[in-house]
């Protein structure tokens, strides 16, 4: 096997080294099969919208707060979460900020969207009374179109 791609190898290494050895695998991963694409599927149904927004620079016990609440949201098996990170805005002091070019970031606001079911939605709220200093917590009901394949996972949420 290695003499077949030996020469291609060295021809894309221009400087540098290159090495050939025997290796000892100790673990390998294993490829997924591809699957055939199957018959598409519509699923609807009611569900909760919850959006958290907060500044992008807030902490929480010293990792960046919207990051903090997202990886919560993972350990409690929430459906999914989506970071959206303002461009500009002002807040109730009415202060406008906008993204600067190369900044590092700062006092624009992050926010945070996650669409689940109305119990795991309640779930989430006493984490982040415990989470969010300061913020606002917007809760919605919304009608949900999920598209799917056949065979894949079949829950609306």
């Amino acid at each position: 096997m290695i003499d077949r791609v030996l020469p291609d190898v060295y021809q894309v290494v221009e400087k540098g080294l290159i090495e050939v050895s025997d290796t000892n695998v100790i673990k390998c991963g294993v490829e997924e099969e591809k699957k055939e694409e199957g018959e598409r599927m519509k699923l609807q149904g009611k569900a909760k919208m919850l959006r958290v927004i907060v500044r992008e620079d807030h902490k929480w016990e010293g990792e960046t707060l919207y990051e903090a609440i997202v990886k919560r949201f993972i350990m409690m098996d929430i459906a999914g979460a989506t970071v959206y990170k303002a461009v500009a805005g002002y807040g109730p002091r009415r202060r406008f900020r906008k993204m600067k070019f190369l900044s590092r970031g700062g006092e624009l606001p992050v926010l945070i969207t996650v669409i689940d079911t109305e119990e795991k939605i309640k779930e989430i709220l006493p984490v982040l009374d415990d989470m969010v200093q300061e913020g606002i917590v917007v809760l919605s009901d919304v009608d949900v179109i999920k598209y799917t394949t056949i065979g894949a996972e079949s829950e609306l949420m």
